[in-house]
């Protein structure tokens, strides 16, 4: 389940990533980008390693509890 993220071309992923709000935005984008569920936290691995690339990626906010 988590492989799926690696399946989005990185232009699309990339692009996704930098027009979310949060990753509770993200989730259903990248969800049809690979025609099945993507684990948040494959989503955040796969973020993590294209920064170390030096992919520039914004950083977004986390959805929290409403207090």
């Amino acid at each position: 389940m988590g492989d799926r993220v690696w399946q989005i071309p990185q232009e699309q992923f990339v692009a996704a990533w930098n027009r979310a709000a949060t990753l509770a935005d993200l989730s259903p984008v990248l969800r049809e980008l690979a025609g099945g569920s993507v684990p948040r936290w494959a989503a955040i691995v796969r973020a993590r390693a294209l920064r170390k690339e030096g992919v520039d990626l914004k950083p977004l906010i986390p959805q929290t509890a409403a207090a």
